[in-house]
């Protein structure tokens, strides 16, 4: 039995993105490259952010929970990501104190929302060590859009690859954000993140 750890699993999805990079200049081309660069975002999230789970505030607890290691497939195949934080749930988290909610109601509580978010995004901040602007997060927003449209949802899209290459070096920065420098697992993904940039700029 093999253990795969997220920091593994982060470097793998990385690891993919290059190759996909250089399928081709059209939306689905790009199918891949978003898949795995915020199957990594969400990766390396929650790496982060677990290790604090108890400094937060009781109602989050539950959305850093680890779950057990072990592979069950009855538990697994019934999955459900309201379990966890969705990539919408992340990126607003993640986003700078003062920047607008992108989804109020993840934020419902005794506290007002405007208070419960800039809380909970400075909290995040702290543990991180940066948070994301407006214009990386207008980037971003289109990336999950497209994330969502091309791999989420089953239905017809209307879609032009150009913004979507342009807006990939605000992934890019995002995950090199997620990074954490102060441990040994930090170079490899430094590296992987820096392969990316180079196959995006190549092609």
């Amino acid at each position: 039995m093999t253990t795969i750890s997220t920091v593994d699993n982060a470097l793998d999805s990385l690891g993919r993105i290059p190759a996909e990079l250089g399928r081709g200049t059209g939306p689905l081309d790009l199918k891949g490259v978003l898949y795995w660069g915020w199957q990594a975002v969400a990766l390396l999230a929650h790496h982060r952010l677990r290790p604090a789970r108890e400094t937060f505030d009781h109602w989050f607890w539950d959305f850093l929970d680890a779950g057990e290691p072990a592979f069950d497939i009855d538990r697994d195949a019934r999955w459900d990501e309201k379990k966890r934080l969705s990539l919408i749930e992340m990126l607003d988290i993640l986003s700078s104190e003062e920047l607008p909610i992108l989804k109020p109601e993840f934020f419902q509580g005794w506290q007002d929302r405007t208070t419960r978010c800039r809380t909970l995004r400075k909290h995040v901040t702290a543990v991180i060590g940066s948070s994301v602007g407006q214009d990386q997060r207008d980037q971003l927003v289109l990336l999950l859009a497209a994330y969502h449209r091309l791999l989420r949802l089953p239905s017809a899209v209307e879609l032009q690859a150009g913004p979507l290459r342009e807006a990939l070096p605000a992934l890019f920065d995002l995950i090199d954000g997620l990074i954490d420098r102060d441990h040994d697992h930090s170079a490899p993904l430094i590296k992987a993140v820096a392969a990316c940039r180079q196959s995006l700029n190549s092609t």
